[in-house]
């Protein structure tokens, strides 16, 4: 492709942080280039059935190395942090720690992000729900059969439940229609409101917006003196060149991204951009998650579209429990694929929820960087276990009373989930990466704009979180050309 000798601005990766940066960039007139490296998300053929509009994510390898990334496949579950997430508070294992920028600084931007991915939620039965200077732009996602019932039930029974905010194109008109192939698949529809479909494409409309598909970036480059980035080095297919641009954001994504500047490294930042005081790639963190499976009868059920409401009553901490608990949330019907025949056939039958906390965020977990790569494994933060079995327990006894047969908690415990933390911001230069802006310490224009960047993960989805901090950096660099 053609490339242009310079740029206001290259950002590295598409998902939810690049995709929507480079949106609220185009939009404010910069010229912007997005390397990904990968292509266009295309479906295999023989999906084409309302009964397979989706394909799932496990028939698509790889599937993050895509235009729009991890938000080809993600459940588009798209929360504000609460009021409380961004204050350190003190959780069963360790820290969750304070962030630089408060939820009213964040908040006209969250209310951007909401319109841009045309958020469909309502506050009612939601009593951790923050401030809002507007309403949701469009109404709830509906209950729907199965689902419907077992909210009513649970309502009877004095059970607060609220529906998840969700980013799909159900307005009049719209192209969703509310199908069972949502949650973990790909939506052939485009109905799901991912960075692609509610950023990338409306960028691209713009004529400010070039992409380099299919392209590595391999470092970001740095002025002699270290204090500024000057562009990147890419190569696509067999051929590297080099790109320049007034300024650089890394958007690769939580482990992409500390790898990258870190591989960035130079004379004068030997242990890689960012990493004078060795936090790249430190203060890990991210959700634990208990999956319960709710058997409603002996016949498989119907296909519908199940992921509309949770529970946030247990949210923070209570009288019986001194510590915050987290989030139960409906999931959708998930692709079995890979699955033993006895878990496919439970999956048929019941519903899936998902009991949610947050993990702490210590300075040792994360990457060990060897060389210019990193340890096979991580380093995980010690789990919030009680607080999650705490958490799951209640929703077994809120379930099995709004009359689930059999409430059966899936094998294991899945760690990480909405990792983020590895390039975090801070004011502190000794424990942070970032500043308040997302700007990397020590440099005047080279930027962090994905989930490495928030010190903590709250315990609801972080993606409107990380589209509101893109969509605020985006006014940082483009004044910065003003």
């Amino acid at each position: 492709m053609d490339l242009e000798r310079g740029y206001d601005c290259i950002v590295v990766g598409s998902a939810a942080g690049g995709g929507t940066l480079a949106y609220g960039l185009a939009r404010k007139g910069a010229k912007v280039l997005l390397v990904e490296r990968g292509d266009f998300l295309k479906p295999p053929p023989g999906h084409g059935d309302l009964e397979r509009i989706g394909f799932a994510q496990a028939e698509c390898a790889p599937t993050l190395q895509s235009i729009g990334g991890p938000t080809k496949f993600y459940g588009s579950a798209l929360y504000r942090l609460r009021e409380m997430d961004f204050n350190h508070t003190r959780l069963e294992s360790g820290e969750s720690a304070a962030w630089p920028v408060s939820y009213r600084e964040l908040e006209p931007h969250y209310s951007d992000a909401e319109k841009i991915y045309a958020v469909h939620g309502s506050s009612a039965g939601d009593p951790t729900d923050p401030p809002r200077a507007t309403p949701f732009p469009y109404p709830p996602i509906p209950h729907q059969g199965l689902v419907k019932s077992l909210v009513e039930r649970m309502e009877v029974n004095g059970t607060e439940v609220c529906h998840i905010p969700r980013g799909l194109d159900y307005r009049d008109g719209g192209k969703c229609v509310l199908c069972a192939t949502c949650d973990g698949y790909y939506c052939r529809l485009d109905a799901k409101m991912d960075s692609e479909i509610a950023c990338i494409r409306p960028a691209l409309a713009t004529g400010n917006l070039q992409l380099a598909i299919n392209t590595e970036c391999l470092r970001v480059l740095v002025s002699p003196g270290g204090k500024r980035s000057v562009g990147v080095r890419i190569r696509q297919g067999a051929v590297e060149s080099t790109v320049h641009a007034d300024a650089v954001a890394v958007s690769a994504g939580l482990l992409e991204t500390p790898l990258l500047l870190r591989r960035s490294r130079t004379d004068t930042h030997p242990e890689g951009l960012g990493n004078d005081r060795g936090c790249l790639g430190r203060y890990m963190c991210g959700h634990s998650v208990d999956m319960l499976l709710l058997v409603l009868g002996a016949r498989p059920l119907p296909a519908l579209h199940s992921k509309t409401f949770a529970i946030n009553s247990f949210y923070g901490p209570t009288k019986e429990w001194p510590y915050p608990q987290g989030v139960i949330q409906m999931a959708g019907q998930l692709p079995p694929y890979g699955q033993p025949a006895l878990v496919r056939a439970l999956l048929s039958r019941s519903l899936v929820a998902l009991c949610m906390t947050e993990e702490p965020s210590i300075r040792e977990s994360g990457i060990a960087f060897l060389g210019d790569g990193m340890s096979p494994q991580l380093i995980r933060p010690p789990l919030c276990s009680k607080s999650l079995t705490r958490l799951r327990k209640q929703a077994a006894r809120i379930f099995r009373r709004a009359g689930c047969k059999v409430v059966l908690k899936a094998p294991g415990r899945n760690e990480g989930w909405h990792g983020v933390g590895t390039a975090r911001m801070g004011t502190d230069e000794r424990t942070s990466v970032t500043d308040p802006c997302c700007r990397v310490h020590g440099f005047e224009n080279l930027y962090v704009v994905d989930s490495c960047s928030l010190p903590s993960p709250g315990a609801v989805n972080t993606g409107l979180t990380l589209m509101a901090l893109a969509l605020r950096a985006a006014g940082q660099i483009a004044g910065s050309k003003q």
